[in-house]
Order: C-alpha cells, then structure tokens, then sequence
C-alpha cells in the first residue's frame, strides 16, 4: 500500500451508490438511510461501520482493506490479470470509473470472486510469488469445514510457530469460491510498541499485537491445496502437514517436482508457438536476451530492444551486432529472455503479458488468469520441463 490503511478514505473515494450496495448485504445496515447522503459527508457511514456487529465489521474491514491496497494503477493491472477468462473484458468495463477506489470497489461489488483468488490475495497482503505453492496428490473429498476443524487447524498453526513465540492467538475465517475453499488464517505476530497521541494530547507508547497472513486455497475435486505463507520451504511442510492431517487424516503430497527451463528454443527466429483458438493467443515475442558465449565463464551479454514497437526485433539486432551473426547465437548459451505474449482481446484490441524467465529455475508469471494459462503452455512448447531432464537447460 502506497499509505497506511483508513477506512475513512475508502468511505470517501467511494461513490455512495456503490457502497450501498454492498454494504447493504450485512444486517447492521439493512435500515441505515441512504436518502439523504452527501458524497462529501461519510461521517454517518462510519459511525455505523463502528458500531456495526464485530463478526460483520471483521468481514467489511478485510474488504476494505482489499480495496485500499488496489486502489492504485497497479493494483487495477493486478484485478486485471486475475479476471483472466472469467471476466474477459474487465479492462473495458473499468474504463468508465472516475478513480483506482471507484474501480476496486465496484469490482468488489460485481466480481466479488475476485477478491478470493490466490493473485488478488498474494497482491493484498504483499506476498511475494516465493510465499506461493501448490500441492497436487490431495484425497479427492470434500472437507467439513466446522468449528472443529477450525480448531484444529489453530492449533497445527499454533504448533508451527510455536519456537518462535507467534501463533498463540488466531483467527480464520472460511469461505467458498467456484468449489474452492478458501481459508484465511490471522495467526499473531510478535508484539511490538507503537508511539500514538493519547487523549491528554501526549504521546506515549502503545502494545499492540498485529496479525500475519497465511491462506489455504482447497479444491478438493482436483486434490490440489496452494499456500500462501512466508518463512521457506521448511514452515511450507510443516503448514501443509498439520492441514493435511486436520483436514483428511494422512500425509500431504511431497512437494512437486523441480522446474527448469529450456531456452534454446529461442535461438530459432523463426519459432512459432500456438495456442488452442479460444485462447485468442497472437504471438510470443522476444524483447530481451541474455547470453552466454563459449568459452569464457564471464563472457556474457543482454540485449535488449523497445517492447513497446512491434517492429523493433531481437533477431535482427543479433544479426547486425554479434560477430558471427545468428550463427553465433546458436553456438552459444541463453541465460535468460524477457517475453511479450500478444492476445487479441475483445473489440479487436490487442492485450499483452510481459514476463521474463532465466535458466534454470526462475520464471515471473503469476498463477492465475492469462498468465497461468501462459504457464500451462510453457509445458506445451517444451520450454518447461523436470528437474529429470537438466541436461537440455540453456
């Protein structure tokens, strides 16, 4: 977030026909007069967001939270590329809203399955793609998500964090999203002291104990579960263990097989990748390049050429600058490339995915939407491969 939460502001930056909507969905505004609000005086919202039931003000303030943090241009990118193929043409639909809050909550209100999803969560709660894994191999059963479960769930998290001193409170709250589960854990964080105003007008120290984030994303039909957390792969085990055994009794799935990628296949300048027509996938586009020579262990170089004009090519800037030509690009190694996948969107407009990917393990693209489909075919075109096959890594 660009400054620190309020949810004054979000009242503000709000238009009131958008607030009523959703918040007339909770029972503590189900009588508030709406009639007679100015768009400039929110004080009477906010009066009844505080007196409001806490269970119901936990649920609009997560929301708002949400909202806060994608109020910005990047966070309506990030709504954006979550949509994927669920909501094609949301770009078109946010062109007409007069601000970055107008724009998130009105998608809030019109696509609140949005706000549940693995990309606007990890964007929300400023969790990097590292805090990001999924697990495949799960019992293929539904869950029964009761206060039983809940709490033991709160105790295996507890126990993670137990040496540490954190987990001794949590809170999770439960929802459902298009048969996925989605379950958001508060555990406390180590305590800490703030300097405030008091009401004598003095500053003094506060004790507060603040929460962290970690969500559970369960489908159960495909036995998959994605976790988002921070602290490696060793509190990732130990997460995915104590919900595996709270939620089906058994073990999880190991951890899924490395990842390494093979780009050689853009040594070719005539290479041609397809995806199926529904995809209405144009091309990959080479917009940087990172090479090793032979030879020499620090004889390497990046090219680079303007993403933003389709004509300026990789190849022929290659041709005209290396010695040997194309030539030379086929006899030496590619350590990393910046990609532009170009998708014809709705209208006729021409949507693209900037991504770049290094050898041997690394890869930018998120998980959701265009760029897990972008993901999917990386596998189709030979890109990605197993950790089984290394020896074919450029």
């Amino acid at each position: 977030m660009s400054q620190p939460y309020n949810s004054r502001t979000v009242l503000e930056k709000t238009p009131n026909a958008v607030l009523k909507t959703f918040l007339s969905t909770y029972s503590s505004f189900l009588e508030f007069d709406w009639s007679n609000l100015s768009e400039t005086d929110k004080e009477p919202v906010l009066q009844r967001l505080r007196t409001a039931i806490e269970d119901e003000r936990h649920k609009i303030g997560k929301r708002f939270r949400q909202v806060h943090a994608l109020a910005s241009p990047r966070g309506t990118t990030a709504l954006i590329a979550a949509s994927g193929d669920r909501v094609p043409d949301l770009a078109t639909q946010l062109k007409s809203r007069k601000n970055a809050f107008e724009r998130a909550f009105w998608c809030l209100v019109e696509h609140p399955e949005l706000f549940d999803s693995e990309a606007v969560y990890a964007y929300t709660y400023s969790l990097p793609k590292t805090s990001r894994e999924t697990r495949v191999g799960f019992p293929e059963k539904d869950i029964t998500v009761d206060a039983a479960f809940i709490e033991k769930l709160k105790f295996g998290i507890g126990g993670t964090y137990k040496g540490e001193e954190r987990a001794q409170m949590c809170r999770i709250d439960h929802g459902e999203n298009d048969g996925v589960h989605v379950l958001h854990a508060y555990p406390s964080d180590y305590g800490d002291e703030i300097d405030s105003y008091g009401p004598d007008g003095k500053i003094t120290s506060v004790s507060v104990v603040p929460p962290f984030h970690l969500v559970f994303f369960v489908n159960c039909a495909g036995g998959t579960v994605s976790l988002l957390a921070q602290g490696g792969a060793e509190k990732h085990d130990e997460l995915f263990e104590r919900f595996s055994v709270a939620a089906f009794g058994v073990p999880p799935p190991p951890r899924a097989g490395k990842k390494t990628y093979d780009l050689s296949v853009f040594k070719d300048p005539k290479l041609e990748l397809k995806m199926e027509p529904e995809q209405q996938f144009r091309k990959l586009r080479v917009t940087a390049i990172r090479i090793h020579f032979q030879g020499k262990a620090r004889h390497r170089v990046r090219f680079e050429v303007d993403r933003d004009d389709p004509h300026d090519d990789i190849y022929r800037l290659l041709s005209s600058k290396l010695r040997g030509g194309l030539g030379e690009l086929a006899r030496s190694s590619i350590l990393g490339v910046d990609l532009q996948a170009l998708f014809r969107a709705p209208g006729g407009k021409e949507e693209s995915i900037d991504f770049g990917i290094s050898a041997p393990r690394w890869c930018t693209l998120g998980h959701d939407g265009r760029e897990g489909t972008l993901r999917q075919y990386l596998r189709i075109w030979g890109i990605e491969m197993r950790w089984k096959r290394p020896g074919k890594c450029s």
